[in-house]
């Protein structure tokens, strides 16, 4: 390169080097005063008493170390067939479904998963680590003295429920997973560990930043809709109704700090559970039955393909067209697929 095209190619790269930094300078003030707004409409939203909030349709039960709320439908003596949620959600995200059960004989039982909904919110990522809540769904069990259940886990909430199967085999009827977040390796051979950069450690570790941070993003109700679109394919899905349905609880005591420190477990903390061992799946003793949209872009169809192979005693449905939360995308044919595999031997 000539040495005037250098000299020009070093004044543009300086150019562009100080223009970048003036920019962020005057981004930085900025981004503060976002982060520190949202915390300060976070902390004025979330003052309700969660047992005060809760609506009446439902209870808390002491479940293993915490008070779980729990809404019910259908007869008291129907098989027992325990919901859980997945990420953001609670239990009334399993209306449709609930009264889908109960109309065929069954008692659904829909969980508040800690920290969501209405539910105790215990300090500490430790409090969510995957053999904690799994104990927790065991304890509802306990609770409602059921000594066996039919396990129904969605997304994220599918790892406590495989969970609580490996940990109490002789307790689960049945286990059904819908489009489970498990946490596969790229190339579908195991379980993933997280790996967090420096800056998401630095964001974790310190709970200032990371209560601005899921302030702004996470518990934000400005971004409730286009969170909850972000996980389907039928945008007509996310009704008004739903979007309200999933922003009632926001105003509950700390729950931003709840997801906060559940969500460094996600993405931080390691993972000794027995289910982030995938050989141990094949030692499952009950049928279970796997349920996974065609159109899932969260957690791809490959993963329920090699969940299917992971499992010998199990099967595995695909619902045309529909996404990762099919049980409101499209509930009859969810519905239908669903109560076929309970009814099945």
């Amino acid at each position: 390169m000539p040495t005037e095209s250098r000299a020009r190619w070093r004044r543009v790269r300086s150019v562009g080097v100080w223009t970048g930094r003036i920019v962020l300078a005057l981004l930085a003030p900025l981004l503060l005063v976002v982060l520190i707004g949202f915390s300060v409409l976070a902390l004025l939203r979330e003052r309700a008493g969660r047992t005060a909030a809760a609506p009446s349709t439902g209870r808390f039960v002491r479940a293993h170390d915490v008070d779980v709320f729990l809404q019910e439908s259908g007869p008291p003596s129907g098989p027992p067939v325990l919901l859980i949620h997945g990420t953001g959600a609670w239990s009334e995200i399993w209306r449709e479904t609930m009264t889908a059960l109960a109309e065929s004989g069954y008692r659904a039982i829909a969980i508040d998963v800690p920290p969501f909904g209405y539910s105790e919110k215990p300090r500490g990522a430790a409090a969510y680590a995957r053999e904690i809540q799994a104990r927790r769904i065991l304890g509802v069990m306990d609770a409602l003295q059921l000594p066996k259940s039919i396990l129904v886990g969605h997304s994220v909430g599918a790892r406590p429920t495989i969970e609580a199967a490996l940990a109490a085999p002789e307790r689960v009827q049945r286990l059904i997973l819908v489009d489970p977040a498990l946490g596969f390796a790229p190339d579908g051979k195991g379980f993933q560990q997280n790996d967090p950069s420096w800056a998401v450690r630095t964001l974790f570790g310190l709970r200032p930043l990371r209560f601005a941070a899921i302030a702004t993003g996470g518990t934000n109700p400005l971004l409730t809709r286009s969170l909850f679109e972000s996980f389907v394919s039928r945008k007509d899905a996310v009704t008004a109704a739903r979007v309200a349905m999933l922003k009632r609880p926001m105003s509950v005591a700390g729950t931003t700090d709840g997801y906060a420190d559940w969500l460094q477990v996600l993405v931080v903390e390691r993972d000794a559970s027995l289910a982030s061992d995938f050989s141990r799946f094949r030692t499952l003793p009950m049928p279970v039955s796997i349920l996974w949209g065609s159109t899932d872009t969260v957690t791809p169809p490959w993963q329920g393909e090699r969940l299917h192979e992971l499992i010998p005693q199990s099967t595995l449905t695909v619902l045309d067209g529909v996404g990762h939360i099919p049980y409101i995308e499209d509930a009859a044919a969810f519905h239908r697929e669903l109560l076929g595999s309970l009814r099945a031997p």
